[in-house]
């Protein structure tokens, strides 16, 4: 992704743009920023893909004293996903069709709790990567309860899932706080828009059996097993993950 653009929108959010078409927005993870998605971006140019920065990540705005917002409330999946949903609107308002939104670890959850809280309106389909409808039991991406042992383990997580960017430390506390108490199944199971589930079968922070739990109850799902493949499946599978959602978009 050489020299992307840079737009401000949705609340002063950095977001990323490359290549032409229908509207994709990609969603990264807990710890990771919009460069996640950057092995996977060569075989998604067809589409007008969006790489927003959540709060704490990248440029986007990092929580003050004087925010409306608890700190807690700021990095909450709620903010998230209302973040999330004013992008979602005013793609589709620019662009006059529905926009795809795709999303990676805490990117699955985010995309499942605006699904909760503003249903589906002016989104085409979904794609879940390395994700959760409940990380409670099994999904364990952190197990610090300090902010200084959470920030030790940040550092060696991000080297072990190949970040080359990383969210603040504080963010990504709060973040896994409102994560690991959130229970998206029932909305899982109502999912209206056709999805596809992707999860490497040797993820040791979101187990297997997780993703294969989703691809079981999204109505109609399309099922991605990578074989050999961990959590961080942009880095390990790039190539893959990108035709797969290409072949997807086409269907």
């Amino acid at each position: 992704m050489a020299n992307p653009s840079i737009d401000r929108s949705a609340q002063t959010l950095e977001c990323r743009l490359v290549g032409q078409g229908a509207p994709l927005l990609l969603l990264h993870g807990i710890q990771g920023t919009s460069e996640a998605w950057a092995p996977v971006l060569p075989a998604l140019l067809a589409r007008r893909c969006v790489l927003p920065n959540l709060p704490g990540r990248g440029l986007s705005p990092r929580w003050r004293a004087d925010q409306p917002l608890a700190h807690a409330s700021y990095y909450h999946l709620d903010h998230y996903a209302d973040l999330v949903h004013a992008l979602v609107t005013e793609l589709a308002q620019r662009t006059g069709s529905p926009v795809a939104v795709a999303g990676w670890s805490m990117g699955v959850s985010v995309i499942l709790n605006l699904l909760a809280r503003h249903g589906d309106a002016a989104l085409e389909r979904l794609v879940l990567v390395s994700g959760t409808a409940c990380a409670t039991p099994g999904a364990v991406w952190f197990r610090g309860e300090t902010p200084e042992a959470l920030e030790r383990e940040a550092h060696e997580r991000a080297e072990r899932l190949q970040l080359k960017a990383v969210a603040d430390a504080d963010a990504v506390a709060a973040s896994w706080a409102s994560v690991r108490g959130a229970d998206l199944r029932a909305v899982a199971r109502g999912i209206r828009r056709p999805t596809l589930v992707v999860h490497g079968d040797r993820d040791g922070d979101c187990p297997f059996e997780h993703g294969r739990w989703l691809a079981d109850h999204v109505p109609g799902a399309a099922w991605l097993p990578l074989p050999g493949v961990g959590h961080s499946v942009m880095a390990q599978a790039g190539e893959a993950l990108g035709s797969s959602m290409s072949a997807f978009f086409a269907s």
